[in-house]
Formats: structure tokens, C-alpha cells, sequence
């Protein structure tokens, strides 16, 4: 299932799961917030059953998963392929209807190549909670060239070869 269509069939069945402004809504968000501000293996085991639901829908342009148990081996295969990886949300929005839009900043610094130097990228993730204030849907949206790609070798110096002639 795609983005627009799992995007629609959550907007029907969970029209307006968390009240703009409510307790639940502020749980919500912080749970999110401390789900990715140290993004470890076991902040993942430890964060992720309160974070997302069962049957959520994720995407970060670099692999989509469907599922909670998917996505925590996802996630912490990801979060042990580096030294080091903070998110810092800088802004955040809801258009009232139940989507809520994450303006962020990451820091990571990866093991295999650019060994201890912090790569920085931005992004916007656009979230669907359901009414127990878990995530349902994930949709990044980043650059990956600038905040992954370009730092491996050979495929980093090609990017940015083609960058310099666009």
C-alpha cells in the first residue's frame, strides 16, 4: 500500500483521533519528540511499543515498512549502523484535521565512512496518530543525497560530481 492510499484509509477511520491542544495530543508529541532525540538500539526496544501503533505505516525515503515489529527491527538496525544520531525538532504544525507536520534537524555520525564526523540534514515528517496517541502513519520528507548518500565512498563523490554541473 502507498503513502496516499494508507494516508485515506487512516483519515477515514480515525477522522479526529487526538483533540488539538489536549493532554493526549501533548503526550503524544512528546513520546515522539523523545522517540528520536537520542535515537539508540535500545531507546528503539524501550521507546518504540508507546510511540507507534501495531499496525503503523512508515516511511523515511530510504525503505517503507507496514508494522510495529517491522519497523523496530528497522529502526534498530538503523540506529546501530551509527555512532551517533540526535533529532531536534524544530517546528510543528497540525491543520486541525488530525495531520500533524515535524519541520527537524539531524545530526549523525555514521561508523562505516566519515568516522567521527557529524553529518547534518533537515527534514519535514508528516504523522497520523490514532485516538491512543501512537503513531499510525510516518512520512519523511529529506534530502538523503546531502544527509547519507554523498558521505559513501565513490557514490558520494559521483552525487556531488553531478550536483556541480546541475
Amino acid at each position: 500500500m502507498d503513502y496516499a492510499a494508507r494516508l485515506t484509509e487512516i483519515r477515514q477511520q480515525w477522522p479526529q483521533p487526538l483533540t488539538p491542544g489536549s493532554s493526549e495530543e501533548a503526550a503524544a508529541l512528546d513520546r515522539f519528540r523523545a522517540f528520536f532525540a537520542d535515537f539508540t538500539p535500545a531507546k528503539v526496544a524501550q521507546l518504540l511499543p508507546q510511540t507507534y501503533a501495531e499496525d503503523v505505516w512508515f516511511n523515511d525515503t530510504l525503505k517503507t515498512v507496514r508494522g510495529r515489529e517491522r519497523l523496530g527491527h528497522y529502526l534498530a538496525e538503523s540506529a546501530a549502523a551509527v555512532e551517533a544520531c540526535r533529532v531536534q525538532i524544530d517546528d510543528l504544525t497540525h491543520n486541525g484535521q488530525g495531520d500533524y507536520y515535524v519541520r527537524w534537524r539531524m545530526m549523525i555520525r555514521f561508523r562505516r565512512f566519515k568516522r567521527g564526523t557529524d553529518t547534518h540534514s533537515i527534514g519535514i515528517s508528516h504523522l497520523r496518530f490514532d485516538e491512543r496517541g501512537q503513531v499510525l502513519l510516518h512520512q519523511d520528507y529529506w534530502d538523503a543525497t546531502q544527509g547519507l548518500f554523498e558521505h559513501v565512498p565513490v557514490l558520494g563523490s559521483m552525487i556531488r560530481w553531478i550536483k556541480r554541473r546541475v
